[in-house]
């Protein structure tokens, strides 16, 4: 069962895209082990500025890295209690059954429509229940 007052399918899909780029994986962890600078981080990526800051601020819109500001300088680590909404919604999506998931629950009262429709006529099994029937008759 999906935790009351978690983010959900919409929160854990904004955090897995946010990780699913290896270069934000690499940064995500570099900020898991300790707060870092963008210009520590630049060097360790091979990576422009920008284009770290960019892969930051998915980062941190997806609830995974926090920023602290100090003059103009901007330090990042991973938010703690992001990573643990993304362990444990994970963990309740992967183990949920299908009716306690909010936006599955649409897709499974069509699936018995689709069922009876006619990709029920596709694939070997098909084709071989109609020739049983046809010779049956």
């Amino acid at each position: 069962m999906l935790r009351p007052g978690g983010g959900g399918m919409n929160e854990l899909l904004e955090q897995l895209k946010a990780l699913a780029d290896a270069t934000r994986l690499k940064i995500f962890k570099l900020v898991e082990r300790q707060e870092l600078c963008v210009c520590n981080i630049v060097p360790a990526v091979g990576l422009s500025q920008p284009t770290v800051s960019v892969h930051l601020g998915k980062l941190k819109r997806a609830g995974l890295v926090k920023e602290r500001r100090s003059g103009q300088w901007s330090y990042y680590s991973a938010d703690k209690e992001g990573l643990t909404r993304l362990r444990e919604g994970l963990s309740d999506f992967l183990e949920a059954e299908l009716e306690d998931i909010p936006e599955m629950r649409d897709l499974l009262r069509r699936l018995p429509a689709v069922c009876r429709g006619p990709a029920r006529s596709c694939g070997p099994e098909a084709s071989d229940n109609q020739l049983q029937s046809k010779q049956g008759e």
